[in-house]
């Protein structure tokens, strides 16, 4: 059933059933043709038609009746539907009804009478295609609002959506670095008194060698664990995004030596040949991140060790060729490459080589390192504006290189080293210097205590700030170790609390703080509440006294320096040919001992040893210290096929 219609309307009978018949005859299959012989009859029968939910499509109307004029009929049907195309009829056409219909009822057509039927029906049959194209354009003008709105609703409940998840995210964010923050304060403080107090009893003349060598096992261990526990920092400093650059002047050619002494021996303990390659171009005193670099050369290094069996490791140092000048003004370039004999990465592992706690099947099968090491050097070395490449063949070794933007420095802007020997007593012992160490860990305390009262300091300590705040006032201090993390009243507190009385004294209190936090903000916050450095935790000894002797203008005595006990290890064919000469009960008890990594064991046997060959348990000693098990047990199973080659 159609749902259209055309209403006809005109005062005489006999127009309205011509032009009612000759518009059936066209358009009676789709539309109803309803006729109204003046404007009432019209308006009712409009009502009617609308009230059943059809659609009047098109009205004409006669222009002259004589209770309703046709415009005025028209009108009033298009303030009830301004979209039904309207026609008029005259037979003396008038410019004001015409006018009056198209201005007010937005009139399509008007139509002469006597009509011709054929124009009649192309006129009508033009305007229900309008009024069709209309109505379609009208729904899909509705239907496109509608998917507007649809779409702005999607976006404001996506956009809700994001806001959320990113609030999640920040405080997921905000929640791992409180983690981190909170576990670089739990694993440092303790690793504080660990290796503190490992430094203090090596510098005690009274322990015997075997007690010496012990007290260095723990101060390696701790150191190795120190650096576990850094690696893990970093990381997850460098997924939070909160990685500094701290530039600072120093000498490259010092460092590169440094490194060489360091990693040299481990180098000989597998029979490598270690080579530092510095060009004659290479500058001396450069400014950028010393740390960062640092840890990047000894990773790529300690890798190029590790991983290789026989032949050499190579470190390549040089200016860049881009460099334009060496001025303090300009920028300059250092290359550095990493090269090794060694096992090489397989084609198919190099796309995870930086991926963090990934190893290769090579790293996995040496049972060493977290995984760590690259991501990290790669982080670091993007920070100080390069990146890491690398070469590799399976078999024949590995090159990692990577250049670095740095700027030239003067040897006066180099920050002198902290003196390595460590001080017996101060140079000036009558004007003895009051120091005040709060800190509410009591081994971190007492390990100050006994660090700095042998040289002659006067020492009070508090455990939490508010004692720090009533010693400053009742005792002055020439200089304050102030811990930041402290029950009761923090060292922040503390810290700007001694600052506002001293200023009402003129007093300049000295304040150091203690930290074992890893975060920068950290460090703003330290120096924002009034401490003039920062020593972190684990403390390093040497730096303690370079503070010490900064801010109060100390000297020291210095002892004799007491150089190691000399005692060169044996090469792999040496400590091969000296384990052929044990019997097979110590071989063994050996060999059982690094397969289980019981340590007391292995230290058993190795003591066993040195009775007869200390040159043999000195170099087995070194490897066990170097964490290298691995290379103990293919010394011992070497020589064991050496001794029984068909068994």
């Amino acid at each position: 059933m159609s749902k259209f219609a055309i209403l006809c309307i005109d005062d005489e009978l006999v127009v309205l059933d011509s032009l009612k018949e000759q518009l059936k005859r066209h358009f009676g299959k789709k539309y109803y043709i309803e006729v109204a012989g003046d404007g009432l009859e019209a308006l009712e029968i409009f009502e009617e038609l609308t009230a059943e939910g059809i659609e009047i499509s098109l009205a004409i109307s006669d222009a002259h009746m004589p209770d309703m004029k046709g415009d005025e009929i028209l009108i009033k049907i298009h303030e009830r539907s301004p979209n039904t195309l309207k026609i008029l009829l005259t037979g003396r056409a008038s410019a004001d009804v015409v006018g009056n219909a198209v201005n007010q009822a937005n009139l399509y057509r008007y139509i002469a009478k006597p009509w011709d039927e054929t124009d009649l029906i192309l006129t009508v049959t033009e305007a229900l295609r309008r009024y069709e194209q209309e109505q379609e354009l009208a729904q899909k003008n509705e239907a496109l609002k509608q998917l507007n709105a649809s779409l702005e609703q999607k976006v404001i409940e996506r956009t809700a959506q994001l806001e959320n998840a990113q609030k999640a995210a920040e405080a997921a964010n905000r929640t791992k670095s409180q983690f981190i923050a909170n576990m670089s304060h739990e694993l440092r403080t303790p690793l504080n008194a660990i290796l503190g107090f490992s430094q203090i009893l090596a510098n005690e003349n009274s322990l015997s060698s075997q007690q010496r060598e012990n007290v260095e096992i723990i101060n390696r261990s701790g150191e190795h664990l120190l650096t576990l526990i850094n690696d893990i920092l970093s990381i997850s400093k460098i997924e939070a995004g909160r990685t500094v650059l701290y530039e600072n002047c120093f000498n490259l050619h010092e460092l590169l030596e440094e490194l060489y002494q360091m990693l040299n021996l481990r180098a000989k303990a597998k029979d490598l040949q270690l080579v530092f390659d510095r060009a004659d171009n290479l500058p001396q005193h450069i400014q950028t991140d010393e740390s960062k670099l640092r840890q990047v050369l000894i990773n790529l290094l300690g890798n190029a060790i590790k991983f290789t069996s026989r032949g050499k490791a190579i470190l390549r140092a040089s200016l860049g060729q881009e460099t334009r000048s060496q001025s303090e003004d300009e920028p300059i370039f250092l290359h550095f490459e990493v090269e090794d004999t060694g096992v090489g990465i397989a084609p198919e592992e190099l796309d995870r080589l930086f991926e963090p706690f990934v190893q290769t099947r090579t790293g996995y099968a040496s049972m060493e390192g977290t995984g760590l090491g690259l991501p990290i050097s790669r982080e670091f070395v993007r920070i100080m504006g390069g990146e890491i490449t690398v070469r590799s063949t399976v078999g024949l070794g590995s090159i990692f290189s990577f250049a670095i933007r740095v700027k030239a420095c003067s040897a006066a802007e180099v920050e002198s080293k902290p003196h390595r020997q460590r001080p017996i007593a101060l140079a000036s012992p009558s004007d003895p210097y009051r120091i005040l160490i709060a800190e509410d860990v009591e081994g971190n305390r007492k390990m100050l205590v006994r660090m700095l009262e042998p040289l002659g300091f006067k020492v009070k300590e508090a455990e939490n700030g508010r004692e720090a705040i009533a010693l400053w006032r009742s005792w002055q201090p020439h200089l304050i170790l102030m811990d930041m993390r402290m029950p009761a009243v923090d060292g922040y507190q503390a810290t700007r609390t001694i600052g506002e009385y001293a200023r009402a004294t003129s007093a300049s209190p000295i304040v150091i703080a203690l930290t074992a936090s890893a975060f920068e903000e950290d460090r703003q916050a330290i120096f924002a509440a009034g401490c003039v450095d920062i020593l972190v935790k684990p403390l390093q000894e040497n730096l303690l006294w370079q503070k010490l002797e900064q801010y109060l203008g100390v000297r020291y005595l210095y002892s004799e320096e007491q150089p190691p006990p000399t005692c060169e290890e044996l090469s792999k064919e040496q400590t091969e040919q000296a384990l052929s000469q044990l019997s097979l009960e110590a071989l063994a008890e050996l060999h059982q001992a690094a397969l289980e990594i019981n340590y007391e064991k292995i230290n058993a046997s190795i003591s066993a040893i040195a009775t007869d060959n200390p040159l043999l348990a000195h170099t087995l000693t070194l490897l066990v210290d170097d964490y290298r098990l691995d290379t103990l047990l293919e010394l011992i199973q070497s020589v064991w096929k050496m001794q029984t080659p068909y068994s």
